[in-house]
């Protein structure tokens, strides 16, 4: 006579291992793809950070520039306090932009109300409160960027020091720009600083 074994027991207990071992496979993908769109979310807001912050450079050595190119001091329209905003101007009157960039020495730190970044039709910008300088339906982006410009000094003895201001006897031959921008990601404080020196052409 031969002896029949049943399985069935058997083949239940691989069904329920075959399930536990599928379900952390789908655990793990959907533990992945959760960590992937967070870490895809945090680089889309730092390049927006580094790219706002290398455009505040950018503004002070165009304004430089085109001094320069105009005949004017090289430093006309970037002497102020020390704490600026980039203001990228727009016309209310013929609702466009006047591709032309100005600072605004009225904003102390990036908590003012001022140092926000607003954005409209995909365009980053900066308003003074109460300003005309914007269209309607800026939206706040999240962002806070403000410049910090400091005098590089030649001394009399040809050495060079970064400060508030020049004195008597030294030349103003230079500007430092500090471009901080911040942000709050995930309930994180955030910021990026970005230094660069510009000097006088001559």
């Amino acid at each position: 006579m031969k002896d029949f074994k049943n399985n069935l027991g058997q083949s239940l207990l691989e069904t329920v291992f075959a399930i536990g071992i599928l379900l952390i496979v789908v655990a793990a993908i959907m533990a992945l793809t959760t960590a992937n769109l967070i870490g895809q979310r945090e680089s889309e807001t730092q390049i927006i950070a580094n790219n706002l912050a290398r455009e505040g450079i950018e503004v002070v050595r165009n304004i430089r520039d085109s001094n320069w190119l105009a005949g004017e001091d090289w430093d006309k329209d970037l002497v102020g306090d020390g704490t600026a905003i980039p203001i990228f101007e727009y016309n209310k009157a013929e609702e466009r932009w006047e591709n032309r960039w100005s600072l605004n020495f009225e904003v102390d730190s990036s908590n003012d109300n001022q140092a926000k970044v607003l954005v409209f039709a995909n365009i980053y910008n900066q308003q003074v409160v109460g300003s005309e300088l914007l269209p309607a339906g800026d939206l706040p982006s999240g962002y806070s960027r403000i410049l910090i410009l400091d005098n590089i000094c030649k001394k009399s003895d040809g050495s060079e020091e970064i400060k508030n201001s020049c004195g008597i006897n030294e030349d103003k031959i230079g500007i430092e720009v500090e471009s901080q921008v911040s942000w709050f990601d995930r309930g994180q404080a955030r910021r990026v600083r970005l230094n660069d020196l510009l000097y006088d052409w001559k």
